[in-house]
């Protein structure tokens, strides 16, 4: 979702259908009461988005209730379900439930600091999919912006989520300083969009010839079950391409609920610990999710961020460029960095991440990168 698009809960029901299907489910969404409004293709996924009148769908008793309608009308007509599901919202990158990011709390002010620099990591291929991204000076020249994914913004205009692409960087090079970095916005500056938008801008960078994709965000699902979108666009990656995603920082209010698209069987889930091991009390419990696969620090790491007045949820804060943070985004990141940092020659990605993980202690039974 670009900077200042609308809020998300301005906009119309919206349900995504397998593209072949789309002239079959209008006809049932006609039938049942909920006529569909605009489509929009997305060839790289094989799906359409279909809009929906807020109005008419409330009065059938809600998304759900017309799902679980059409769901009803093709198994008695065919014994058949086409491809259909929600366009979903993601977290806010800075709170617990949307798609957005992994934080835990605002970001902490801190002095100026310098940044590692060096080959480590060089010829490697890495992707940022987040906010904006500010061209913080010690990172100058080390990352490559895509199309609208600088920040143009005075700080002052921004909340604290606007920094989450800038916090991530920098994390993702301290590890791996030589690497090729390529960050584009799939967020807005809230750190939020919805799932459709998130999952075209996977597959479009994830074509791009990268080699490791980071999504520090997410979002949940009603039942559980993985969100289309997302595990279309997963699954539509290249197959080389190595996707680390934040576990998320949900655990105190739901001990046991997956984020999508981390808990998905082909993206490593990163979940966070403090300095000394411990599990961050915001990040899923392995021993209770069982899809988090590894654990990095993730309380109270320093990175590079932005400067000037900055909105907090306590206020406005004056940053100079760095700041201390927490949350399973900056866990993935260090794990994104470590991968890329490892990487050797003529090894892939996944090969580096499954030696790192072979050779490392364990927490909670699963690999802890320390």
């Amino acid at each position: 979702m670009p900077a200042g698009a609308p809020p998300l809960d301005a906009t119309p029901d919206q349900v995504v259908v397998a593209t072949g299907h789309v002239a079959a489910v209008t006809a049932a969404l006609e039938a049942i009461g909920a006529p569909a409004g605009r489509t929009e293709d997305a060839p790289e996924l094989g799906l359409t988005l279909v809009d929906l009148e807020r109005v008419q769908v409330d009065a059938l008793g809600g998304l759900d209730a017309v799902l679980q309608a059409l769901y009803a009308r093709f198994d008695e007509q065919y014994g058949w379900v086409p491809t259909i599901g929600k366009n979903r919202v993601l977290e806010r990158v800075i709170a617990h439930h949307k798609v957005g990011g992994g934080d835990e709390g605002d970001p902490v002010v801190v002095a100026a600091s310098t940044w590692p620099s060096g080959a480590v990591g060089a010829g490697v291929r890495v992707a940022v999919g987040d906010t904006g991204i500010v061209p913080a000076p010690v990172l100058a020249g080390r990352f490559l912006a895509g199309e609208g994914s600088l920040l143009a913004t005075a700080p002052e205009d921004l909340d604290a989520a606007a920094g989450h692409a800038t916090f991530v960087a920098g994390l993702v090079l301290r590890e791996a300083p030589g690497a090729d970095l390529r960050v584009h916005r799939v967020l807005g500056d809230d750190g939020t969009a919805d799932s459709w938008t998130v999952a075209r801008e996977i597959v479009r960078l994830g074509r791009t010839g990268v080699d490791v994709l980071n999504l520090s965000l997410g979002c949940f699902t009603d039942d559980g079950r993985p969100p289309l979108v997302l595990a279309t666009a997963v699954d539509r990656l290249p197959p080389h391409v190595l996707v680390v995603a934040a576990a998320g920082n949900h655990a105190e209010q739901f001990p046991k609920r997956p984020m999508w698209p981390a808990a998905l069987d082909d993206v490593v889930a990163v979940g966070a610990v403090d300095s000394d091991g411990q599990s961050a009390p915001f990040s899923p419990d392995p021993a209770l999710n069982p899809w988090v696969d590894v654990l990095a620090p993730g309380v109270d790491l320093l990175s590079t961020y932005l400067s000037g007045a900055v909105r907090t949820s306590g206020g406005e804060a004056e940053f100079d460029g760095f700041a201390r943070w927490s949350g399973t985004s900056f866990a993935a990141a260090l794990v994104t960095g470590r991968i890329a940092a490892a990487v050797g020659e003529h090894e892939s990605p996944a090969d580096a991440y499954r030696r790192l993980v072979a050779g490392a202690p364990t927490r909670a039974g699963v690999a802890w990168l320390g």
